[in-house]
């Protein structure tokens, strides 16, 4: 790609006002080198199966102090933010420890799949098959 550095090392009597301007926009856009694709968070596996369980209704609750629970947040790397996670800690952030006592939760971390509790740690393959997530192709 052109810089901008490239631009102003031309000379400027090539250049003749806005019409300069508008031709070295077009040179600039028009004439580098084409973007690549690149897969991003948002079109990862990860973060396929984070939005499916969202959207579901699938439920991971879990505590800010358990090493568990963060094994199985990494699991999701830079998705994480779309898990959709409940903390039961009542010190954490944005803590809902009545929704856990109600939902009978008694470990972390513990999903709620389709009604039913499924505790511990669940590879992303487990989660899948349970919340019957099938990746676009």
């Amino acid at each position: 790609m052109v810089s901008l550095h490239h631009v102003y090392a031309w000379p400027r009597r090539s250049f003749l006002g806005l019409g300069g301007v508008a031709l070295g926009t077009l040179l600039l856009v028009g004439c580098g080198p084409q973007p690549t694709q690149t897969v991003t968070a948002a079109s990862s596996y990860e973060a396929q199966l984070a939005q499916h369980l969202a959207d579901t209704g699938s439920v991971m609750y879990g505590a800010y102090w358990c090493p568990h629970c963060a094994d199985q947040k990494a699991m999701f790397g830079d998705a994480v933010d779309g898990v959709p996670y409940v903390e039961c800690a009542a010190d954490g952030d944005n803590p809902q420890p009545e929704l856990c006592e109600q939902k009978g939760i008694e470990g972390y971390p513990t999903w709620e799949i389709g009604g039913q509790l499924h505790p511990g740690v669940q590879s992303l393959e487990d989660l899948a098959t349970l919340s019957e997530f099938s990746p676009p192709q």
